[in-house]
């Protein structure tokens, strides 16, 4: 998600940008008393001149304008999952989403157990797990020792797991 925030951002700033140059270049125009090169110089003068701070246009613009900048600026500024995380040997990271499929996997390999699905959370630094799958409550144990392992083979043993499972539902 953040690169697409990242996309978004800049593809809002080049049409502000154009737009901000366009109205440089027009004023400039107006200024010196030529032609007006894309924009018709009376229409847009005109309705310049003509419409007040009052106006419900100036208020809508205004709002969605605010409202645009506020909804980037909150996606942002959300944490977002790191792309790597670091493991127990120094200066080694691993992908957060082949930790997160590996946790999974091994919590799938318990017998009773399927559907699950693990998260990484925190910094890249300093994460957790959490693993949430179907199966019977009594096989939580089995599950955590599952995952444990899993994590002992990446070198992130002290990572802090979290893991809940919830029934199968029945069809009636």
């Amino acid at each position: 998600m953040p690169v697409v925030n990242r996309i978004a951002s800049l593809l809002l700033g080049l049409a502000l940008l154009a737009a901000g140059l366009l109205a440089i270049v027009e004023a400039a125009l107006v200024a010196l008393d030529r032609p007006a090169i894309w924009i018709p110089r009376d229409a847009w003068y005109t309705r310049l001149t003509t419409t007040g701070w009052r106006d419900n246009v100036v208020l809508i613009v205004a709002v969605v304008a605010g409202a645009v900048g506020l909804l980037i600026l909150l996606t942002q500024l959300r944490p977002w999952p790191p792309d790597r995380v670091k493991v127990g040997v120094d200066g080694w990271y691993v992908q957060r989403r082949s930790v997160e499929h590996r946790l999974a996997a091994a919590a799938d390999q318990v017998p009773g157990v399927h559907d699950a699905k693990a998260r990484v959370r925190g910094s890249a630094k300093r994460w957790r797990a959490a693993v949430k799958a179907t199966g019977d409550r009594d096989a939580r144990p089995d599950v955590e020792e599952a995952v444990r392992a899993e994590l002992e083979r990446m070198a992130a043993a002290d990572t802090r797991v979290g893991v809940s499972l919830a029934r199968a539902r029945r069809v009636t």
